[in-house]
């Protein structure tokens, strides 16, 4: 989400005149005070590069002169800068330096602007309690010293507080407060700014919003031309837009409203050259004619967007107005050219990788709104293009590419669930997949808008490509309905879902994978099939699992393939199987971590001695090949609410990935994670990165989970045939497939819900 979509102004407005400081050859060097005109200047212009150079030249000259005063005003605006290019760390650095500075003029108003200033970063660092607390604090504060557009300042990023929380109502009060106190302060710019947040708080009632925009367009009469104004008009319009497409109704109205804004936002900018404001309000035209049906002028506009942009570092903007390019010229039938837009977009993506988007933290991700889809779209290309060429070396070239956009897909899906780096470490463990196995065929099923392209990676290097004319929505929908009903053990009506996912995911590569003659299907799978066990899909005769062993990775090139080495393998056993935190008891886990350890030998810490410290000690201590923990665990939709249950409390995904993740770091990595009666929460396609994506922080070689717990005898019979077959020299897959077959054979397990949800993530050598 970009910074406008976003506004914030945690600074206090500073009027200052245009114009860089006068220079003159053969006159004494540029004072602190000059430089501080000029950098206020740029900062006024919207140029904040420029900004930032002179502002830290200022800040050096006035330490230099021991200009206590014009140090301050220096390190505040130049923290101005630094926040508006998203560089929050500096900036937070910056401010704390200003602080200090202001504590040691005793000046009491300076004090309060920059601990407001503090909170408003803290905010767009996503440290909440941080943020309150100082926001709070610098409300006091400018309260006391009778500085209301300061208090302003201060409430306007308090209501963004509550609105990253989803507490609307809350946040447009605030917002209202921040706005009078603003006016009332004399600052009709932060007052229009703080209006056109509440109006973005208000949209469950169109009226009252569009009745709020209208007063933040009275109070933008009152602002002079400046990138202030044409950012706050930029803002107005962009929040129009997105109403737009909540009420579909009133759409026409909206978006008339939105362009009249933009329009008048583009104006400003480019009369004052202020290159940033400009290329937004370009871009975000030709999204409005997009939406209009008018793709001529909708393509002109972006391709002046991009000219607009070209000399700016603003990744946040090109990538968007790329990927709108790609659009545009993919529906006039460019789609060489369509291709290369998208493809700059997805390389301009990896430019944001190293950027925290204001209050990124806080926010909900919006990886599905803004990204996915313009890798779906490449990768929609791509395969069209590789449908249509006959000359097989060059079909193979674009279904190579194919292959590397959907491993780049999934590893920033995971990134961003993770929000860490521990999927490039991963990565860099990986091997070409031509020198893995060749016995095991990889399918990425992507899940397109209007098909779903199964794409085949075999042992030999060679590709394939099948499409099926089902749409992403009815296979997912068909994904969550069979998920529901293999959890029910007393129906059968999971077959109707199985025999159709098997028609539109399997049948039609029946040919290719005879030709293959592979004993072992790797999925990488998409969307809602994350949330499924492939191991029951139906033929109408047979499971899948009884023709193939199967094994799921978030993405190949996220996987570290390599056989398991069993000679002097050391064994963690971990559980809980007695009542606590609230939590049902769990009486199989104790028999099922005596057959394990029965097989295995090693380390056991069963309820009381199952402690989240001992744990952490022991993986220090040790170099376990296999760690197994069976005990509730759940995998949801966002990474804070993902955990495991220790006897002591709830191990945290991050908590359990620093422990578990220490044989990242050693020269060999943990053969196998097994994590016994967990659950994944099915509401929520996110919520299957939690497992699948666990492999790779937890730097296991591979996971064996399952997608809802199974507490039955099932559960240890399973369990100890599968480690039986692995210590005798089975594949992981294999020995998978083996176990499962055990079950399917005993007439008392023989539904899905008993054998199905265990899924093998990862390696499958």
């Amino acid at each position: 989400m970009s910074q406008l979509r976003f506004l914030l102004l945690a600074f206090l407005c500073v009027a200052c005149a245009t114009g860089d400081p006068p220079a003159t050859e053969g006159e004494p060097p540029i004072s602190a005070a000059q430089l501080l005109f000029g950098g206020t200047a740029s900062l006024e212009r919207g140029d904040f590069e420029g900004a930032l150079g002179m502002l830290r030249r200022s800040a050096d000259a006035a330490s230099s002169e021991g200009d206590v005063e014009g140090l301050y005003a220096a390190l505040f605006a130049r923290a101005r800068a630094e926040s508006a290019l998203g560089e929050y760390a500096a900036a937070r650095a910056t401010l704390l330096e200003a602080l200090a500075q202001a504590e040691a003029l005793g000046d009491e108003p300076a004090s309060a602007a920059a601990v407001v200033a503090l909170g408003g970063i803290n905010l767009a660092l996503g440290e909440a309690s941080s943020a309150e607390a100082d926001l709070r604090e610098g409300d006091a504060l400018a309260g006391q010293a009778g500085l209301p557009a300061l208090q302003a300042a201060a409430l306007n990023d308090l209501g963004n507080l509550e609105w990253l929380g989803g507490s609307a109502d809350p946040a447009a009060d605030l917002y209202l407060r921040a706005a009078d106190l603003a006016f009332a302060g004399g600052d009709p710019g932060l007052g229009a700014l703080a209006l056109a947040n509440a109006a973005r708080a208000q949209w469950a009632d169109p009226d009252q919003a569009l009745a709020t925009v209208g007063r933040a367009v009275e109070a933008l009469a009152q602002v002079p031309d400046s990138h202030t104004r044409a950012a706050l008009l930029l803002n107005l319009g962009l929040g129009v837009h997105d109403a737009a497409t909540k009420f579909p109704d009133r759409a026409a109205a909206l978006r008339a409203r939105a362009a009249g804004l933009l329009e008048s936002a583009l104006v400003v900018a480019q009369a004052r050259q202020d290159s940033r404001i400009e290329a937004h309000a370009l871009g975000a035209l030709g999204e409005l004619k997009e939406e209009e049906g008018s793709p001529a002028e909708a393509l002109s506009l972006t391709e002046q967007a991009l000219v607009a942009g070209r000399f700016l570092d603003a990744p946040e903007l090109t990538y968007r107005w790329e990927a709108q390019r790609g659009r545009l010229l993919a529906a006039s039938g460019r789609q060489t050219d369509a291709i290369a837009a998208f493809e700059r977009a997805v390389a301009t993506l990896q430019l944001l990788r190293s950027r925290q988007g204001w209050g990124a933290e806080l926010a909900d991700s919006s990886f599905e709104v803004s990204v996915a889809p313009i890798y779906r779209e490449l990768l929609d290309e791509l395969l069209k293009a590789a449908a249509d060429q006959l000359d097989p070396a060059a079909r193979q070239g674009l279904l190579v590419k194919a292959r590397a956009v959907m491993e780049s897909f999934k590893a920033a899906e995971l990134r961003d669930y993770f929000r860490d780096d521990c999927v490039d470490a991963q990565r860099a463990r990986t091997r070409e997949l031509e020198t893995v196995s060749s016995e095991a065929t990889i399918i990425y099923p992507i899940l397109l808008p209007e098909r779903t392209a199964l794409l085949l990676s075999s042992a030999d290097g060679k590709l394939d490509l099948v499409s099926v004319p089902v749409s992403r929505a009815e296979v997912e929908a068909e994904a969550r309905a069979f998920r529901v009903q293999l959890e029910r053990q007393a129906t059968r009506r999971y077959l109707v879902h199985a025999r159709r996912l098997y028609d539109w995911l399997i049948r039609p590569l029946g040919p290719r994978l005879e030709v293959a003659q592979s004993d072992t299907l790797v999925f990488v799978p998409d969307g809602a099939l994350m949330l499924i066990p492939m191991a029951a899909l139906h033929d109408g005769e047979q499971f899948l699992v009884e023709r193939f062993a199967l094994a799921t990775t978030p993405g190949f090139d996220l996987v570290d393939p390599a056989p398991m080495d069993r000679e002097a393998m050391e064994s963690l056993l971990a559980g809980i199987s007695k009542s606590v935190a609230g939590q049902p008891a769990l009486p199989n886990v104790a028999a099922e971590l005596e057959a394990v350890d029965a097989l295995l030998g090693g380390q056991v810490m069963l309820d009381e001695a199952f402690l989240r410290a001992d744990l952490r000690e022991s993986l220090e201590d040790r170099s376990f090949g296999i760690v197994h923990i069976a005990t509730h665990a759940q995998f949801s939709a966002q990474p804070e609410d993902t955990y495991l249950l220790a006897w002591d409390g709830r191990l945290g995904l991050d908590e359990l990935s620093e422990d578990v993740g220490l044989f990242r770091f050693r020269d060999e990595p943990l053969e196998l994670l097994t994590l016994s009666a967990c659950e994944t929460a099915r509401g929520d396609d996110r919520a299957g990165l939690g497992l699948s994506g666990m492999a790779v922080k937890a730097g296991a070689r591979s996971v064996l989970g399952s997608l809802w717990s199974v507490n039955d005898p099932a559960a240890t019979a399973l369990v100890e045939v599968f480690y039986a077959r692995l210590m005798a020299g089975d594949s992981r897959a294999q020995a998978l497939r083996a176990a499962q077959l055990e079950l399917l054979a005993d007439f008392r397990y023989r539904h899905p819900a008993y054998w199905a949800p265990y899924l093998l993530i990862g390696t499958w050598l």
